[in-house]
């Protein structure tokens, strides 16, 4: 496993969300929430080319980062995971999860 570092995640804020998704992942969690501190809510946008937060549905060029109609919020990959900017309770990244529901068997 490599490590990671609040440093690295100022670097590329996308590839720290991802390395904790992978984290979560291997642990046998499903990831439920993206939180993001004021200093990597910036640093999110930018790198997407914006330097505010979008209240709304926007064109973005990104494949990444997609508006929820139905809850009127922001998610992140194709598996919608819900993302909160601005968090004061974090400082970077944090995502939390839960477990994953045991496989059925089939008969």
């Amino acid at each position: 496993m490599t490590h990671w570092s609040i440093q690295n995640d100022k670097l590329s804020v996308t590839v720290g969300i991802n390395h904790r998704l992978w984290i979560l992942r291997q642990q046998g969690m499903l990831p439920t929430l993206i939180r993001l501190g004021k200093e990597h809510t910036r640093l999110f946008w930018k790198e997407r080319g914006l330097w505010y937060i979008p209240k709304g549905p926007r064109r973005i060029i990104s494949g990444d980062v997609f508006w929820d109609e139905v809850n009127s919020r922001w998610c992140y990959s194709k598996r919608m995971i819900p993302l909160e900017f601005n968090d004061p309770l974090i400082y970077g990244i944090a995502i939390e999860g839960i477990p994953k529901p045991p496989k059925k068997k089939s008969t």
